[in-house]
C-alpha cells in the first residue's frame, strides 16, 4: 500500500487520537477503501491501534515520527540539490 498515505496517517495521528472519519476528511484524496487497508496495515505493523472508535499510534507509532523528521530535515536540507523534474 501506498507509503505516501501511511505517512499521512501517521503525521494525522501525532496530534492525538482520531476517528475514521476525522482521518478521511484530514487525508484529502484518499478513497475509503485505501484508507481501510492503510489502518489494517499499520495496526498488523502494531504502529496504530483502535480503541473505543479511536485510531491512535502506539509507542512504536511514536517512535516513528523521529524517523520521519529525520526523513523531512534531510529533504529539506538537500531540496535545491535536488534535479528539476
Amino acid at each position: 500500500m501506498s507509503g505516501r498515505w501511511k505517512a499521512v496517517v501517521v503525521l494525522n495521528l501525532f496530534s492525538g487520537s482520531k476517528r475514521y472519519s476525522d482521518l478521511l476528511r484530514h487525508a484529502t484524496g484518499v478513497t475509503e477503501r485505501v484508507l481501510t487497508q492503510v489502518l489494517r496495515e499499520l495496526e498488523e505493523d502494531g504502529v496504530v491501534q483502535k480503541t473505543d472508535g479511536f485510531w491512535r499510534l502506539t509507542e512504536l507509532g511514536f517512535n516513528l515520527i523521529a524517523a520521519m523528521n529525520g526523513l523531512l530535515a534531510w529533504g529539506v536540507q538537500h531540496a535545491n540539490a535536488l534535479p528539476e523534474r
